[in-house]
């Protein structure tokens, strides 16, 4: 009997219950391993979401959101009911607005000849307004161009010099029925041309009576000295830079 229970504490029963243990220690050390591993990709995750977004990022955002305007924006706010001019007598004066096109493709603003360039500089939108001077004789259309980034607008400006020629870019916007419904290809008498951020500001401007452009005529390009000052009207709160704001879910940085 002694024997037997020498056996019992010592011999197979005993050793089971030793080999027993490894694969629960084994188990115990996968699951902590896990645990670790768990924990570690937590405080990565924590660490990426309450991370603050570098100089190069909160740019970006800033930049993508300047240059989506011409979308986001109302088309009265890019091309306002007025905008003011000063005169040669030393006045300031107010272009009022007639209408707006509905179109935003790059080709339907620009002459034939000029699409091919916006295609290149990949040319996002063409948007056109149409002005009428405060003593109703000059009318003006104002286009804005619109890019995906700054550095492709200068490139599209300066090709736009390039290629010009003399030639006028924009198309006249004529409205039916309004004090525009003239102003054609051949009306164009003066044009003007900006750039600012991603943004190109084009202008064309004639007499509101529809008389052609041509050779035998007088130059009197003060009458339509007033585009310049309407582009940049139009162009600066368009382009004005923005303050990013992370936290804010309205912005992606």
């Amino acid at each position: 009997m002694a024997a037997d229970e020498h056996y019992a504490a010592s011999g197979r029963p005993g050793g089971a219950q030793r080999s027993g243990r490894g694969p629960l220690i084994a188990l115990c050390a996968a699951a902590i391993a896990c645990l670790a591993v768990a924990i570690t990709a937590g405080i990565a995750a924590h660490a990426q979401l309450v991370r603050q977004p570098d100089a190069a990022q909160e740019s970006a955002a800033a930049a993508q959101a300047v240059a989506g305007r011409w979308r986001s924006w109302p088309a009265g706010r890019i091309f306002p009911a007025t905008l003011s001019y000063d005169t040669q007598l030393l006045t300031t004066e107010t272009a009022n607005r007639v209408g707006i096109s509905a179109g935003s493709r790059c080709a339907t603003a620009l002459d034939a000849s000029f699409a091919a360039l916006a295609a290149r500089d990949r040319c996002t939108a063409g948007l056109r307004a149409a002005y009428l001077d405060q003593l109703q004789g000059v009318v003006y259309t104002v286009g804005v161009l619109a890019f995906p980034s700054t550095r492709l607008a200068a490139e599209f400006w300066a090709g736009l010099h390039s290629a010009a020629g003399g030639a006028m870019p924009l198309r006249a916007l004529a409205l039916p029925g309004t004090a525009t419904a003239r102003f054609s290809a051949s009306a164009r008498q003066a044009a003007t041309a900006m750039h600012d951020g991603p943004f190109v500001v084009l202008t064309v401007a004639g007499y509101a009576d529809g008389q052609p452009a041509g050779a035998g005529q007088q130059p009197r390009l003060s009458v339509f000295a007033p585009a310049a000052q309407l582009a940049s009207e139009v162009a600066g709160p368009l382009s004005r830079p923005v303050t990013v704001d992370c936290a804010s879910p309205a912005w992606s940085c």
